[in-house]
């Protein structure tokens, strides 16, 4: 009993002895485990804190429209800009060509409707001034068709507003440069003018010594009539020259702006020196605000085509045509012949009523006094 008794009390005083093992360890040790235990739960906390919005639903529609309008916008400046990075150099426009800018479609939407009130109310005067009723109507559809693309691409095809608008991104300093070939041609055809060249007299020489026969002898017939089908047919042979001059390494496009600068100047301060230059000014602005332009974008068109070839031949553009090219240079150049077409019915039927009203005295005179520019 005793002898057990001292073994129990033996071991329990052996138990009691013995130092914890937790206690005999290193501090440095309880501070790595502390360490750890705070990364572990500092660890969960930052995982569910990380948890992809996408998997619990909480993205919102805002969010998701932001970075999917960041995305566009990247994509159309790399597209837009062909020295973008990740972009190689000469790099067509994207699908809807250069970016747009702010007001574009503000602008767009303006100018068609501008161009269908500048229809109507040439019908209007056609309407009043004018017999037959085929005049009549062309310019109406014109004016509706004006209207109607406006308020269709307002409301239902933007793409409409943002092709042309790429388009004269892509074509605005090839039509300024055609307009300064323009400006010159009309200096030009001033200073003959000054020196003693009269192209009006000589154009009155050619007819009165039979050299345009055809012209002549339609004019004695009275088959000759300025209606809006003689002004399109005649004016959209300079037009169509004017793209097609690419094909002749932009030369015969340069020509034609320059003759036509020259003729428009020579012939306006000839018949302004005889009858004044407020006539002169009310027997071209009213067509010549359309026409003009139609001339300079048609000639742009023909002068990016040569640029867009040197591009492709000095490797700086990976193609020279290519489908959303053709398609808003196809859209931009329907759009400057039916400018023309609007200047061939203001120059058929509202020009002359014009002169009518305002010039009546002189255009009654002699026979010497000067027709319609």
């Amino acid at each position: 009993m005793n002898s057990a008794d001292e073994g129990g009390t033996a071991d329990e005083s052996l138990t009691d002895e013995q130092p914890d093992a937790r206690d005999e360890e290193p501090p440095h040790s309880r501070e790595l485990e502390r360490e750890r235990d705070s990364e572990g739960e500092g660890k969960g906390e930052d995982e569910r804190i990380t948890v992809d919005p996408s998997l619990t639903g909480a993205d919102s529609a805002g969010d998701s429209s932001r970075r999917a309008d960041a995305t566009r916008a990247t994509d159309t400046d790399s597209d837009s800009d062909p020295t973008a990075p990740g972009g190689p150099p000469g790099r067509d426009p994207g699908r809807d060509g250069p970016t747009p800018g702010a007001n574009a479609h503000r602008n767009w939407f303006g100018i068609l409707v501008g161009l269908s009130v500048a229809a109507f109310l040439t019908a209007a005067i056609t309407v009043l001034t004018q017999d037959a009723i085929e005049p009549v109507l062309g310019i109406t559809a014109l004016g509706i068709g004006f209207a109607a693309a406006a308020g269709i691409a307002r409301t239902s095809a933007p793409w409409l507003f943002e092709t042309l608008s790429a388009a004269w991104v892509e074509h605005r300093r090839s039509v300024w440069v055609a307009t300064g070939m323009f400006a010159v041609g009309t200096a030009i055809g001033i200073a003959l003018l000054f020196a003693g060249v009269n192209l009006l007299e000589i154009v009155a020489e050619l007819l009165e010594e039979e050299l345009l026969p055809e012209l002549e002898d339609e004019q004695a017939n009275g088959e000759l009539e300025f209606t809006a089908m003689f002004f399109i047919e005649n004016n959209s042979i300079p037009f169509l020259m004017a793209i097609g001059g690419a094909l002749t390494l932009g030369l015969l496009t340069a020509f034609i702006m320059v003759f036509n600068g020259i003729i428009v100047g020579n012939v306006s301060a000839a018949a302004a020196d005889i009858a004044g230059v407020d006539f002169i000014l009310a027997a071209l602005v009213p067509h010549g605000i359309f026409e003009l332009p139609a001339l300079f974008l048609a000639a742009g068109v023909g002068f990016r085509l040569l640029s867009r070839f040197g591009q492709r031949v000095l490797g700086s553009r990976d193609a020279f045509f290519t489908r959303p090219y053709l398609v808003r240079t196809a859209v931009f150049v329907l759009f400057a012949w039916l400018l023309l077409v609007l200047a061939a019915f203001v120059e058929a039927y509202v020009t002359p009523e014009l002169l009518e009203v305002l010039f009546a005295d002189l255009l009654e005179g002699p026979e010497d006094a000067p027709v319609t520019p």
